[in-house]
């Protein structure tokens, strides 16, 4: 990731063992989306699939399975440490046809037009250089193939009975990404990105999760304010002893078996290359 061109940002939500935990629950938890979003693509035995900001695991199971064994799959990653558990993660889950990059993800150094399907999730959200990313991305596909791209919009984050502990975090950490320049309401603007960028038959779905005390996402945006500590505190976004109080709060009001916790919610948007581009 970067903040200019040419300097590197790290990963604002860590990139530790717990977060390889995190990022392979979320994956299970999108489950049922991801099978959506896939079963709509023409992805098929024997093609290339690339997965941009792949993580621990992102998608790369689900393309691999559905290339098979004459097809292949290639992850992405930034962080050096991302790409170390996603080994562990492949050979753990013997997948064989799938190989690991480490590179940003708007300069992959991958051959230009050489993917079926070229996809992302949870991450041009997560990055400043939005356009760049995409740009590749695009580069990177085949006349013909598929772009997927998949991100969250604020639009639904909420809890129901609200809590101002709630609204402060949520606006505390939205502010962080802003000034980082990133934009948690991107989801909204997938489609027409997609469709700057010259793809054909764009199409776009949505979704949200609504989660319960039992739920172990119920209290994801507590872990997010701790994860993202150091970060807000040096902004001047709220004090230490300021987001003690906010996080035990609303963790008290999380953990009361009537609150309901509404996800952001989750656009999937996908376009073609045309032939002849």
């Amino acid at each position: 990731m970067t903040t200019t061109p040419s300097t590197p940002s790290p990963y604002l939500l860590g990139a530790e063992d717990e977060e390889r935990r995190r990022l392979i629950f979320q994956g299970e938890l999108l489950k049922n989306d991801t099978h959506a979003l896939l079963d709509r693509l023409p992805l098929h035995q024997g093609d290339r699939a690339l997965d941009v900001g792949c993580g621990p695991l992102g998608i790369m199971d689900e393309l691999s399975a559905r290339v098979g064994d004459t097809g292949r799959v290639t992850g992405v990653d930034a962080e050096q440490r991302m790409i170390e558990m996603a080994r562990r993660t492949l050979a753990e889950r013997r997948l064989s046809n799938v190989s690991l990059k480490n590179a940003d993800a708007a300069d992959t150094g991958l051959p230009p037009s050489s993917f079926h399907l070229v996809h992302t999730r949870l991450v041009l959200m997560n990055v400043p250089h939005t356009d760049r990313v995409l740009d590749e991305m695009v580069a990177l596909t085949r006349p013909g193939g598929t772009v997927a791209v998949q991100d969250v919009d604020w639009l639904t984050r909420i809890c129901e009975p609200p809590h101002p502990s709630w609204d402060r975090l949520v606006t505390a950490i939205a502010e962080l990404w802003r000034r980082n320049g990133m934009d948690v309401m991107l989801g909204r603007r997938l489609p027409g990105m997609l469709r700057r960028r010259g793809l054909r038959d764009v199409q776009v779905r949505a979704s949200t999760h609504v989660f319960q005390h039992t739920d172990p996402y119920q209290t994801l945006l507590v872990d997010r304010a701790e994860l993202c500590r150091a970060a807000l505190t040096e902004h001047g976004l709220i004090t230490d002893a300021e987001l003690d109080d906010h996080i035990a709060a609303l963790s008290r009001h999380l953990d009361d078996p009537g609150t309901l916790v509404v996800h952001a919610t989750l656009f999937q948007a996908w376009g073609t290359r045309p032939t002849g581009t």
